[in-house]
């Protein structure tokens, strides 16, 4: 009986484990359905600004219910309004987007130099994504992507239950923790040293609230590795935080702003995470983890701690960014992975780096890796461009 209640449930939830999304990049959709900059959301993209928190915990609509008011391109109508009063007797009435919820993001190394064999590269454009996002009726949302030469298309449903209160299938997990400014073009979540093991495709219920400052929290769990699994639960995790001042977690400009024109506010934020699983992702059954981000005017820094407990590996990360202008942002990173990996003989590194949006969609950078092997040395020039 039990098995045909786990199946039961797993039937419920099927359709959207077979996609995943990576939602921390900035998707210009949004940029055209409210006739805004790619900034309002974002300092160096994929980081979100503050308002750009709001913004996603209200479902990716404009905070305080005046998504309708602000929106530049207005939402097709499917179906009457009227037919919300005789439901279930008629279909029930949504909306479409009133333009193709489409656009393409190109990213790619321009050049490398090797400090290894003393050898240099010129690169070309490496990846080209096409991205996707909506809003369908009063709250439900889709976004995600699919890569030129990749298998599957990246996909996430969210069904905004209240004010603040959203549920997510899909790809899922700690994409909070990836909210540093990387000058990697693109950087998944293991290009970064702090990487907690990911639940795969899943499902999170996330809560925040806050008008000025606030909290958030989001629970969920995943299937693990692979496109089956024996267990669609098999992974679990907690992440939650708490802001000290500035703009709200929902309100987004309900608070004291520090920068109004790179969007960062005085504010200190606190997060804890947690990750359990019964069969491991890689090998790790268990993993903690913790981060504090605090801004004041042009100046943002953030420290991360994640523990990995089966292996005992520990891993930090800090970072110091420094907006010279509003479209010039200096980066000086260090990261400390705890171990070597396949394409890494180092543990640990100091990255400065540059970053330049010459538009606002379109950002060129460079980052200079000083591993403590200063073999493995690595300049990197970089562009992005969304559209």
């Amino acid at each position: 009986m039990r098995k045909i209640w786990v199946a039961i449930l797993a039937a419920c939830f099927a359709l959207p484990f077979l996609f995943w999304s990576n939602e921390s990049e900035a998707i210009p959709v949004f940029a055209r359905k409210y006739g805004t900059s790619c900034a309002t959301c974002h300092i160096g993209y994929p980081a979100r600004n503050a308002f750009g928190e709001a913004f996603r915990n209200n479902g990716y609509r404009w905070p305080g219910g005046e998504d309708e008011d602000k929106a530049e391109i207005e939402q097709t109508p499917l179906g009457s309004e009227s037919w919300k009063k005789v439901w279930p007797n008629a279909i029930f009435p949504a909306d479409i987007p009133g333009i193709a919820p489409l656009a393409l993001f190109v990213t790619g190394e321009l050049f490398e130099y090797r400090a290894i064999d003393d050898k240099y590269k010129w690169g070309l454009p490496g990846e080209v994504e096409i991205l996707f996002a909506a809003t369908v009726g009063d709250n439900i949302s889709i976004l995600g992507d699919w890569a030129a030469g990749e298998e599957g298309v990246g996909f996430q449903l969210l069904w905004s239950l209240a004010e603040g209160v959203n549920l997510a299938f899909g790809g899922v997990g700690f994409t909070e923790l990836f909210s540093i400014i990387s000058a990697t073009p693109n950087g998944e979540g293991d290009s970064y040293a702090v990487a907690l093991p990911s639940p795969g495709n899943g499902v999170e219920l996330r809560v925040a609230g806050g008008d000025s400052g606030g909290y958030s929290f989001i629970v969920g769990t995943g299937q693990g590795e692979g496109e089956w699994s024996d267990n669609p639960f098999d992974s679990r995790f907690i992440r939650a935080t708490y802001k000290i001042g500035g703009s709200g977690l929902l309100s987004g400009s309900g608070g004291t702003m520090g920068n109004d024109m790179i969007g960062l506010d005085n504010a200190v934020t606190l997060g804890v995470n947690y990750f359990n699983s019964e069969s491991g992702v890689d090998g790790e059954k268990n993993a903690v983890g913790g981060d504090i981000t605090a801004t004041y005017g042009s100046m943002r820094a953030i420290g991360q701690i994640g523990r990995l407990i089966d292996t005992e590996v520990t891993q930090y990360s800090a970072e110091l960014d420094y907006f010279v202008y509003p479209w010039l942002v200096g980066v000086l990173r260090y990261e400390d992975w705890g171990v070597t990996g396949e394409d890494r003989e180092y543990t640990s590194a100091f990255i400065p780096g540059i970053g330049a949006f010459l538009r606002a969609n379109a950002k060129l950078g460079a980052e200079y890796v000083i591993a403590e092997d200063a073999d493995y040395n690595t300049l990197k020039v970089f562009a992005q461009l969304a559209f």
